[in-house]
């Protein structure tokens, strides 16, 4: 019997292990995880039961022993586990590196996908140099570089070779024209060296030709035939300035051709002429020494102590080298052209141009003479230059010089000419430079100093009835014939209104024996005198020193001042006439006295309704064709506001009551009280029917189209009331915010940012910011101002809806309100706008609701009573409702203090008069409400 092989053995069961681990593995890859965990708690349960049960009977050794089974067990199970474990985590880490690989693969793809859109984008953006050419159109090239049919389709399907043809024949041309101009630069030189010659041979010649006029002279006396105008003539054509003469052969020209009443003249003295060519050396010796003063004066050497400087001869001689300044600076060519334009009204125009040679500019000096040379004289600015240049350049007020060159050397003398005023503070050169240049450049352009009609293409015979495009002319000669043409017009104009005010002289407003008979009114108004005004004037009277404030009347208006009289009753009407006449219409001005000497203050409200009417309801009611005749037409209403005057004896005598209490006791039908504006009204009506009969001149001009003072005849549309007690363009927005209890404080500050931002967008103003002392607590009331009217509203709301800036701080400040409303309001005309204000204010806000319809009546009581209330500028604003709550309206108020506000309110009670307003609009209200606001820190009313 063999022995057995110990290697065999140890070989064999070595094998048997791997056997039993390989399928242990097999059947560990091929059980769940949670079959692990499941036998490892049955193992963990047999155990605890053995030792529980066995634990008294049996020893420590036996226990060891019964448990060895199961330790191997949970050996076993330990080792499969870790086993799934790492299987597990190779697998996850086959996974990571597939997944890396892959996001590396989709990086580099994104990288390259990139590119080709970059590189896309480059070539579908490519454009070559020969694109930027400016080509000729196509019409005119196939018009003129593509005359084959055939080539012409066969373009136009292919554009590339459609370009490259047309890039072909821009060479071509350009290539052409560089000839061309060669060419003509050639006989350009040739022409020149010609007209050298020919100068030469002239010159040559002119001692022959003037030998032979002198022998032929004595034969010219001989035959009555003297030529000495036109040597004298031909001398002054040649010695002219070149401007000037441009300008008197362009006007000669359109003398010939369009106007033979147009003359032009040469005008000067040659004598003097010659003085001045002899003088020439002398001038240019004082601008040497000019030039040395004006390097002086750069220099800073002057500037610094000259008076403690320079002894009394130099201080002298300084005085003599200012007045040759002046006359070296300001020097007049000695000849000038003089235009005579003849009107078909009889006036004639009279213009001088002159040239000032050392600054190279154009002057004007311009004469009317009237049929009635006598009225001449009173009006000597009959002629407004703003006026005519407004005409001629609208928007262009004669101060921008048509020559960049010529701008900058006048600014230089200007600059220059304020430090030379240093030695002589007597002598401004600087202001007459300024005098003589501006508001003349227009005749520069007519000097065709540079290519008129391309700046101001759009004005060429503008307002006239002639079309140009008719005309065969060059383009200068078109802006010659609109000059003169605006011209004329523009005198018409002025003659007209001329013609009305020398009629104001011999003024008649009588009665007819019917309207006299009505009253104790005897006859006529009596014309005392006229005479003109200054502006000052009209700054310091009672009647107008309101409009000059608010800048209603201008500096550069006319002022007249008429006197009437009738019976005891005095009238004096101020008249201010635009320099715009007639786009801007006259405006009267009234004010009654008993003395001669002193008028009184201009506080009626019948005389102010008065002069509502003439100034602004008669003068929207004229026709169109007799715009001309509005001043006229204005001094019409002079009789009947006398009559008024003197029949309700109002603002006259301080021992009378007032117009509202004579007017009182035929006040009672059907109500208890009727506003005293319904009986004027009445009375003013009575006086229509006579109107006419009155005034038979009137009656031709404007029947059927307005009355005086009475409704138009025309039915009025609806709403029209708003554009009757409202007469600007601004609306307004109030806003009522309700904030949430003690949070106040970040609301302003949110508000304020959101403000500030809306501002800076849009044309919207914030007037003023409150918050609420006294009423409704924990309110904020904003005030804002639309100056573009309903477009203005139409902006800010489209910003509101859509600015993602403006939603965002909106937003902010909502968040903590409680309630939010706003309504879109008007102010009233006789309250006037609200302004900013800076001294600290206490302000009251209040607001009404009226009656359906009571709103017409509402505003013509307050336009009377806000004069009640505007002692030390407490009234800011009035304000009814277009949108929102309708039938409201809102009042506020400025004091210093409640006890302020206490003071002003009873004396405004104690005043006569002030409780017969508030009876008349009590009676309207259906609700009102009243609250005491102080101003936020943002706020522009303080």
């Amino acid at each position: 019997m063999a022995l057995p092989d110990p290697e065999q053995d140890s070989q064999s069961e070595k094998n048997d292990v791997q056997i039993f681990f390989e399928k242990e593995d097999q059947d560990a890859c091929s059980v769940d995880a949670s079959a692990f965990t499941a036998q490892f708690h049955q193992i963990i349960e047999h155990l605890l039961m053995q030792m529980s049960t066995e634990k008294s009977t049996l020893s420590v050794d036996e226990v060891q022993e019964n448990n060895l089974i199961s330790v191997a067990l949970l050996k076993q199970l330990n080792r499969l586990f870790q086993y799934k474990n790492s299987i597990l985590k190779e697998e996850l880490q086959k996974v990571i590196k597939e997944v890396e690989q892959k996001f590396t693969k989709l990086q580099n793809a994104q990288q390259e996908v990139s590119l080709i859109v970059k590189e896309k984008e480059h070539h579908l953006n490519f454009s070559s140099d020969d694109q930027k050419i400016a080509l000729i159109p196509l019409e005119q090239f196939f018009s003129e570089a593509c005359t084959d049919e055939s080539k012409k389709e066969l373009k136009e399907k292919c554009p590339q070779e459609l370009h490259t043809a047309r890039l072909a024949w821009e060479l071509e041309t350009r290539k052409r024209l560089g000839e061309e101009i060669k060419q003509l630069e050639e006989l350009n030189k040739k022409i020149i060296a010609e007209n050298s010659a020919l100068k030469k041979k002239l010159d040559e010649f002119n001692p022959l030709l003037l030998s032979v006029i002198k022998a032929v002279r004595p034969l010219q006396e001989l035959v009555g035939w003297d030529s000495t105008n036109d040597t004298l003539y031909q001398e002054r054509l040649q010695h002219l300035p070149r401007p000037l003469f441009f300008i008197f052969m362009e006007i000669i020209a359109f003398n010939d051709i369009y106007d033979e009443k147009i003359l032009v003249s040469i005008k000067g003295d040659l004598a003097k002429l010659a003085v001045n060519l002899s003088r020439s050396s002398s001038l240019q010796v004082v601008s040497l020494d000019v030039s040395e003063m004006e390097a002086d004066i750069v220099d800073g050497e002057i500037l610094t102590n000259v008076g403690s400087q320079l002894d009394e001869s130099r201080v002298d001689e300084e005085k003599r080298m200012q007045e040759n300044l002046r006359e070296y600076h300001l020097s007049v060519h000695p000849l000038s052209v003089q235009l005579e334009i003849s009107l078909d009204n009889g006036c004639v125009l009279l213009l001088k141009l002159q040239y000032l040679t050392r600054l190279k500019l154009l002057s004007v000096h311009t004469n009317v003479q009237l049929p009635n040379e006598a009225s001449a004289a009173r009006f000597s600015h009959f002629l407004f230059n703003e006026s005519l240049l407004d005409f001629l350049f609208p928007n262009d007020s004669g101060t921008t010089c048509p020559d960049v060159a010529m701008a900058a050397k006048l600014q230089y003398y200007k600059c220059l000419f304020h430090f030379a005023i240093l030695f002589q503070p007597r002598i401004d050169i600087a202001e007459e430079i300024e005098t003589v240049g501006r508001m003349y450049f227009w005749l520069q352009r007519l000097g065709n100093l540079m290519p008129v009609t391309q700046q101001r293409s759009d004005v060429t015979v503008m307002r006239t009835d002639v079309n140009l495009s008719d005309l065969n002319v060059s383009d200068s000669m078109d802006f010659l014939f609109t000059v003169i043409a605006a011209m004329k017009r523009r005198m018409r104009i002025r003659f007209s209104l001329l013609q009305q005010l020398i009629s104001m002289w011999s003024l008649e407003l009588k009665y007819p024996d019917s309207v006299a008979s009505w009253s104790s009114v005897a006859g006529a108004v009596e014309f005392l005198s006229w005479r003109c005004a200054t502006f000052a004037d009209f700054q310091i009277h009672d009647a107008t020193k309101r409009q000059c404030e608010n800048k209603l009347i201008s500096n550069n208006d006319w002022f007249f001042k008429a006197s009437f009289k009738l019976q005891t009753l005095q009238l004096e009407v101020l008249l201010a006439i635009s320099c715009k006449y007639p786009d801007v219409v006259p405006k009267l001005f009234f004010c009654f006295s008993k003395n001669s000497d002193k008028y009184t203050s201009f506080n009626n409200e019948i005389v102010r309704a008065m002069e509502r009417h003439v100034n602004f309801v008669c003068i929207k009611k004229i026709p169109p064709e007799y715009k001309d005749e509005v001043l006229s037409v204005q001094f019409k209403c002079v009789p009947i506001l006398m009559h008024l005057a003197l029949h309700l004896n109002f603002g006259i005598d301080e021992n009378r009551d007032s117009l509202i209490d004579n007017l009182l006791p035929n006040m009672h039908r059907g109500r208890d009280r009727e506003p005293p504006l319904a009986c004027v009204d009445q009375f003013i009506s009575s006086l229509r029917a006579n109107l006419f009969r009155t005034f038979p001149d009137a009656a031709v001009n404007c029947r059927l189209f307005f009355n005086f003072f009475g409704k138009s005849k025309k039915k009025e549309t609806s709403g029209g009331h708003s554009s009757l007690i409202s007469d600007k363009n601004y609306v307004y927005e109030i806003s009522y915010h309700n904030v949430q209890p003690g949070k106040m404080e970040s609301y302003l500050k949110n508000y304020e940012n959101y403000s500030q931002l809306l501002e800076h967008k849009s044309s919207a103003q914030l007037l003023g910011s409150w918050s609420t002392v006294y009423g409704t607590e924990d309110q904020a009331i904003h005030l804002w101002r639309f100056i573009n009217g309903y477009a203005g509203v139409d902006e800010t709301f489209q910003l509101r809806v859509r600015d993602k800036e403006i939603r965002l701080l909106s937003d902010e400040f909502a968040k903590q309100c409680q309630q939010r409303s706003s309504s879109l309001a008007l102010s009233f005309a006789f309250w006037g706008e609200p302004q900013p204000r800076c001294s600290e204010n206490l302000y009251e806000i209040r607001t009404y609701i009226l009656k359906a319809g009571t709103m017409l009546e509402w505003a013509k009581n307050w336009e009377k009573a806000i004069n009640y209330r505007r002692k030390e500028d407490q009234n800011v604003a009035g304000f009814f409702a277009q949108v929102g709550r309708l039938c409201k309206v809102t009042h506020i108020w400025a004091y210093k203090s409640l006890e302020n506000r206490r003071i002003l309110r009873e004396d405004s009670w104690r005043a006569p008069g002030w409780d017969m307003h508030v009876a008349y609009t009590v009676p309207l209200v259906v609700k009102m409400e009243s609250n005491i606001l102080i101003p936020t820190a943002f706020s522009k009313m303080q």
